[in-house]
């Protein structure tokens, strides 16, 4: 997926970075999820802008709702800031929590 604007083209992997970089910015983030076949992030393109859905690891003992926004916040702001694109949405799905150990 490369995000078009007003007369420039932004790669898949920019746009991938700065989603990394502001869910590492946020403090109870243990990792993205990834599978052999796949990465835990998915941008799409719409109307409204872009849908991203994340699939994350957290670390024992954070509070999931409070996790939960701050990314969502995080990464909205660092794609709008950044890239002038809008963003729709952020879902986001715990699929796991790692211990501290």
């Amino acid at each position: 997926m490369v995000t078009e604007a007003e007369g420039y083209e932004v790669d898949k992997r920019v746009t991938l970075g700065l989603i990394k970089k502001a869910v590492g910015q946020v403090k109870g983030i243990h990792g993205i999820k990834r599978s052999l076949f796949k990465e835990g992030i998915k941008v799409k393109k719409s109307e409204e802008g872009l849908a991203i859905s994340l699939e994350l690891l957290i670390s024992e003992g954070g509070f999931v709702p409070q996790i939960v926004e701050e990314v969502q916040k995080k990464v909205k702001e660092e794609i709008e800031k950044t890239l002038g694109t809008k963003v729709a949405k952020v879902d986001i799905k715990i699929r796991g929590i790692k211990s501290s150990s």
